[in-house]
Parts: C-alpha cells; structure tokens; sequence
C-alpha cells in the first residue's frame, strides 16, 4: 500500500508530520512480520517467501494482522509453537532494528532541516521617483481634439469631421485616391425597348411617371471631377462644404433634372432587402419567373437579388410569351398577365440601372419589386425623393478615406454638376434639346480622368461668380417649382437609408439671401421612425418647412449672404482640402473673409468714433458718477474703441528722400546769388 501521509512541496514530499509518518512505518513493518509468518507457516519450516499477487491477498493480510495471534495459539503445536515463537522474536528483532535505523534517520534529516540557514531574502531595491518618472512617464490619455488645421475651429456642427476624408488630405495621405463611380447607363441605353406603337406597354409605363428615366443616362462619367465633389460631402449637413458656402442636391433639382415625383409615400421597406421566400414568391407571382430558377439566381447573387442579366432575359421571354399568347387567342386574363410581368420587369430593370444603382453594378434588389405589384399605384410612390437619399447615402459613405466605391444614381449627380458649375466638366450639349425633356438631357458628359487632383485645387479656387444658383428658370414652364421642396427633416429609402434634408442652408439655390442656419439636429430630430417619418414629411406644412420668415430677402445678384455668413462658415467647417504651400501665391478662395474685413475697416472712422467718445466722458464727468455707473462708461469706452484697434493698421511715418532739403538749398543758393548780384549795381 502506498503511504500518502503528509502534503507535498515543490515535487517532493513534505518533511513535516514526523509523528504520523513514523506511526506509519510502525504499522508497515507489522504488515510485514505478520506476512512472513504466515509464509513461514504455509512452507513448514521452508525459508521460502512469497510475495502477495492480488489485493485479495492484502485484504487477507489485513484481516489476518487483526486475529494473528489467537490463530497462533489454537492452531499450532507445541513443537510448531516453539518453533513459531522463535521465529517471530527474530523477525520482530529485525524489524526493530529497521525502525531504529529509520527513526534515527528522520531524527537526522530533522535536525539538519533545522541547522540549514533559510534562503536569503531578496533585498528590495529602492526606486527613485523623479528616474522612474523621467524613463517611464504614466500614460496620459491624448486630449479631446476641438480644432483642426484649415478649419473647423470648433466642432459644434461637424462632431465627427475628425473621420472625414479631408482630414486626410490635408495631412497629405490620399493624394491619388479616387472613386470608381458606379454607372448603367451604358445598359439602359443599349436596352431593346419595344416598338412605339405597342400601347399596352407605353401607356402604362407613362402612367408610372418613370419613363424619363430613359434619356437621363450617360455612357460615360468624369471620376475625377464626382471625387471631388464626393469628399466636399459632409453627411451631418447632407451638403457639399464649397469656399463659397454650402450646396446641395434639392428635390427641385432632382424634378427638374430627371423629371419624376417627388410627391407621395417615400419607400418604407424594412433593411435593404426581403428574404430568400419572399423573393420567391414574389419573383413567381409578379415576373412569371419559375421558383427552381429563381432559387438558382438567389443563391448565385448570394440573397434576393436578380442579376441584370437575368432580368433582361425574363423581360423578353415574357414578351414573346404576349406575342404567342395574342396569336392564340388565349383568355384575356391570360395575357393581361403577362403583359403586367411584362412591364414590371421591365420597370425592375430600369430602377435598378438608374435611382437604385448599387455598387455591384451587376443585380437588382427583388425589394423593390414590392412597390410594383399593383402598376396603377406606382406613380403615388415617392421615388424623386427616395432615390435622393440613396444618393445621400452613398455620399455619406464616400466621405470616408477607406471607401473606394461611390454607388446611387451618379447621372444625375453629374447633370447636377454641370447645371450649376458651367466651368466644371468637359461636355456636350446637345442643340436640338427641347424643354419637354428633362434637364440632363442636355448634356453628353466626355469621359474625364481618374484623378481629381486638378479639380480640388479649381474648387479651392472657386469664386460666388462662377455658381449658377438658379439654372432652371428658363424650365420653369415645364417643370414648375413644388412647394415640397421646403420640407426639412429626413428622407429615406427604407430604414437603412435616412439623411437629412435641410433646404435652409441652401437658400441662394432657391433665389434668397443665405442666413447663418440653424443647428440641424433641431430640424431633423432625433428618435424617428419610418413611420413619424412619413407622417411628418405628409404634413411638412405644420412643423417641418422652411417658413417664409426663415427664409429672409431675396438675392438680388444670387450669392448674396447675411453679415457674418462667410466667417461663420470658415470657422465651423473645412471649406479648403490643400494645405497651403510656403512660396505659393495666396488663394482667392477667401475673398470674401477679406471683403468683410475690408467693409468693416471702411465703416471705422477713427474720428468720428473718439469725437464721440469724447463727448460722451466729458457728459458724464459732469455730473455725479456712482461706481456702477463709471464701470458701465469704461465697458461703453472699451466696446467704442475696439474697432479702431482691430481694423485701423498703423501707418509708418514715410521716410524722407532728401528731394525736399535740395530743392530748399537750391532756392537760397539762388537767393544769394540773385542778392550778390543786386548789391554792387547799387553802389
């Protein structure tokens, strides 16, 4: 049996608990006296010794040491029991000496534990606080930052610019980084459209309001010059930051661009897309598309989406499906049928390739599939504004350093860009336009470069001239101004794309003098939902609408701004992305920074202000003075004399040339002259 008494340390065995361990081998050693003669005894005499096999043998052993002795006395024989006895008085003798043996070797081990002297302790060496200090400083955590180069000098309206993209390029990173600008147009141009006279289709799809869609596409895009639009965004605001103040794109310039609704019900769906079932049964029921099919699709697109070109293929089966069914005579139920999945993969097609261009640029959301199951209610739903901010959406991601792709509807953010930048942009405009087409129409953008490095310092450059704020006055008569362009607030597409829409920082796109705005989370709040959304954009007339007292004067050049505008803005947003270069001329970009100035230096008449001043102490000198009354007077004096130091600048006395000193000498040397010469004619 193993002996487990005692504890262990360090891998060996523990030296204290003497006594027990001692006890232990007491009891060990009668074990084993108590199996020899029991061995002894089984061989008659035989010095033969056999050691136990099995634990049955041990559990013998143990029962035989209990009742040795009586089986000793009943058994044997006198001569045995002679025999025995000695035996075990030998045996015993040995096992005391054993035990003597063992008892004085845990008596030394004991005294020599004693006699060793403990290890020595390790001295703590004492720190110096100013060396430690000095070589390992505490962490401290980097100050909150409130300002940053080239503006904004405080973050009251753009808390999170320390992300944005220009900080970037300011700093110098991102010099090369441009944006692959996703574009269908060259898909919708290329599609086969039915013939003129098919009226079941035309009639219906004009009846949707979505058929000018059509002519807004262009084949080819200026990266360049829509990335560096893109990194002027600021999602906040949902406008551009320019030099010149803010911009943005309104639902008037959305009408008047592309001339679809910016009336109705926004799109309300949940997230960005509906489930793998629901696609089926969808795609099934409203596209005549067969469910093992569309099951293939979905789990090639990876989710509920349909590739482009599978729904070029399901709009022309469908319609050779009409054709076959009118040759038949089939039941009119039938065909209407076909005729209206027909239709709606038609309008699928086109949502996709143009309000709703994603980044893939390779399928179409089936969510939107939704707003198409009942074709006479597709004109009552908003898709100027809901295609709007997913363009805003977009933008809010491009304004990152990381982002690489810029998806919505980049058509209509170039037509943008060229109705309101006229030096912006290499084009062609078309000259047979007519007014009955929508506004980027007009144009036939040429393909530009790739780097927007050429177009950030012309931005940098801008001037108020070189805006077109109201391109769309001649447009007017087709394309009217809607009351709904005042709404503020948000605007979504689904409950995954939510911007702010806030026409009050833009007033001089609507023909009025542009005011310091107010905060936007007091126009767009806090907490909505898709549902108080809606509502609120129903009835903008009750709360969320640019009242006529908000929105001031009109402009009577167009760029006209309140006192203060343009230093405001300098000083709460980043309108420069160059950092300013040593030798480089000074920028005209802050022209009007220095007109105010300049403005303000004019109205400081330094006489007139000390002439007033003056009679102003002298008044009150007169009279009876309490303290309070003298504190005010030097405050009044103080605020007065403010201006003279802020805008006067102290003119160096001019420095004599020496002209004045000869032309006196040269007169008295003549004088002298002319008096000598006068003297002796006299005597």
């Amino acid at each position: 049996m193993t002996d487990d008494v005692g504890r262990t340390r360090g891998g060996r065995e523990s030296r204290a608990h003497g006594s027990a361990r001692r006890e232990a081998a007491k009891g060990s050693a009668r074990r084993e006296a108590a199996k020899v003669h029991r061995n002894t005894r089984q061989t008659k005499g035989k010095s033969v010794i056999v050691e136990p096999e099995s634990e049955d043998e041990n559990v013998e052993e143990q029962q035989f040491e209990d009742e040795h002795e009586v089986d000793i006395g009943q058994q044997a024989s006198e001569h045995e029991d002679e025999q025995e006895v000695e035996d075990e008085m030998e045996v015993a003798d040995d096992v005391e000496d054993e035990m003597e043996v063992a008892d004085d070797v845990e008596d030394e081990m004991e005294v020599a534990e004693e006699q060793t002297p403990p290890p020595p302790e390790k001295k703590s060496r004492k720190k110096n606080p100013r060396t430690t200090q000095g070589r390992n400083p505490p962490p401290v955590s980097e100050p909150p930052v409130t300002s940053y180069d080239g503006g904004p000098k405080e973050l009251s309206l753009l808390p999170g610019f320390g992300k944005h993209v220009a900080v970037a390029i300011w700093r110098g990173d991102c010099k090369n980084r441009y944006l692959r600008c996703m574009n269908n147009g060259k898909k919708m141009n290329d599609f086969d459209l039915p013939r003129r006279g098919v009226r079941w289709f035309w009639d219906v799809v004009d009846a949707t309001g979505l058929r000018p869609l059509l002519k807004t596409n262009y084949n080819h895009l200026d990266w360049g010059l829509l990335t560096a639009f893109t990194e002027r965004w600021h999602p906040e605001t949902g406008t551009f930051h320019l030099p010149i103040g803010e911009m943005t794109i309104t639902l008037d310039d959305v009408s008047c661009l592309l001339h679809i609704p910016i009336t109705g019900k926004m799109l309300n769906h949940l997230g960005t897309s509906c489930t793998v079932e629901e696609g089926e049964d969808m795609c099934y029921e409203y596209l005549n598309f067969s469910r093992t099919e569309c099951r293939k699709e979905f789990k090639k697109m990876k989710g509920a989406h349909i590739g482009f070109f599978m729904l070029d293929k399901i709009y022309t089966e469908n319609m050779k499906a009409v054709v076959r069914a009118e040759k038949k005579k089939m039941p009119d139920d039938k065909v209407q049928h076909l005729r209206e999945c027909t239709i709606r993969s038609f309008l699928l097609y086109l949502l996709g390739a143009t309000l709703f261009t994603n980044k893939s640029m390779q399928y179409v959301d089936v969510i939107f599939l939704t707003y198409l199951q009942d074709l006479s209610l597709v004109n009552t739903w908003n898709w100027g504004a809901s295609g709007l901010a997913y363009m805003y959406n977009y933008l809010d991601a491009a304004s990152r350093p990381r982002c690489g792709n810029l998806g919505g509807y980049n058509a209509m953010f170039h037509a943008w860009i060229l109705s309101h930048f006229e030096r912006f942009g290499s084009r062609y405009v078309d000259t047979n336009y007519s007014h009955n087409d929508p506004i980027a129409a007009k144009y036939y953008p040429f393909k530009g470069g790739k780097c927007p490095t050429e177009h950030r310092t012309t931005l940098d450059r801008m001037e108020v001239d070189e805006v077109t704020w109201r391109p769309y006055e001649d447009h007017r008569q087709t394309r009217p101004f809607e009351d709904i362009s005042w709404y503020t607030g948000w605007i979504m597409c689904g409950t995954a794309m939510i911007s702010p829409y806030l026409p009050e920082r833009v007033l001089r796109q609507f023909g009025h003098v542009q005011s310091i705005p107010r905060h936007p989370d007091v126009s767009a709040k806090a907490g909505m939902t898709r549902f108080s959304i809606a509502e609120a954009f129903a009835d903008y007339l009750v709360a969320n609408y640019v009242t006529e007292e908000m929105r001031g004067p009109r402009a009577h050049n167009g760029f006209e701004t309140v006192d203060g505008y343009i230093a405001w803005f300098y000083r709460v947003s980043h309108p420069k992305l160059w950092a300013p270069i040593d030798g480089n001329p000074k920028r005209p970009a802050d022209y009007e920074v220095l007109l105010e100035e300049d403005i303000a230096a004019e109205k400081c008449d330094v006489f007139e202000i000390c002439k007033t001043v003056h009679a102003e102490v002298r008044e009150k000198l007169d009279g009876d003075l309490t303290f309070e009354e003298a504190k005010e007077l030097l405050e009044k004096v103080y605020n007065d004399l403010t201006p003279v130091v802020t805008y006067s600048v102290r003119r160096r006395k001019k420095a004599d040339s020496g002209e004045g000193k000869k032309r006196k000498r040269k007169k008295k040397r003549s004088g002298e002259e002319a008096g000598e010469e006068a003297g002796p004619s006299s005597h």
